[in-house]
């Protein structure tokens, strides 16, 4: 019997395999850390001439922290006054009136809630609520199709018809075949 692969053990194979997923997942993981640490959230300040900011006047805005919240000026005539904030909170608004085009920025580190509003507007509604929260839920949208139990049946023998294949490969390129090679 001639055995070309006999340096490829069953330890040898496993550990190449279980070291590529661990750093598959730790470059993935850090990757996914890196891209959440510097989020960063637009709020429009009066868009297209409403009195609202948007998002927060119709619906709360949840964010987590440490994310920036860039302000956008959309019409004239607009500031942020701050209403009210958790303990421990340093966020101070804008409070100078700003026209079209101006941009206030804020990075939020303390959980709770944060109530703001526009001074010039505020009777007539400008006012929104910002929630700096651990985690974001997400209800799952009502359009979105369910996945039949057919398909994760195939999926679940898709599965392991990858892994019997690699097993079996494994066995043949461990093992090999037992044939006579002919000399000439």
């Amino acid at each position: 019997m001639i055995d070309g692969n006999s340096g490829l053990s069953r330890r040898a194979f496993i550990s190449s395999a279980t070291a590529t997923g661990a750093l598959a997942g730790v470059s993935s993981t850090a990757a996914a850390q890196e891209s959440a640490s510097t989020e960063t959230e637009i709020v429009t300040v009066g868009p297209g001439g409403s009195l609202v900011f948007e998002p927060g006047t119709d619906s709360t805005m949840q964010i987590t922290p440490g994310t920036t919240i860039e302000f956008v000026w959309d019409s004239d005539n607009h500031n942020i006054v701050v209403d009210t904030q958790p303990d421990g909170a340093s966020w101070d608004g804008h409070e100078t009136i700003e026209n079209e085009g101006f941009t206030h920025s804020h990075t939020f580190e303390t959980l709770g809630t944060y109530e703001y509003y526009c001074a010039p507007h505020q009777t007539a509604g400008m006012g929104a609520t910002i929630e700096v929260v651990e985690s974001i839920s997400t209800p799952m949208p009502s359009n979105v199709p369910a996945v039949p139990d057919s398909a994760k049946t195939l999926g679940v023998a898709t599965t392991f018809a990858l892994i019997a294949t690699l097993g079996m490969g494994f066995f043949f390129m461990k093992y090999g075949g037992d044939w006579d090679v002919e000399d000439n």
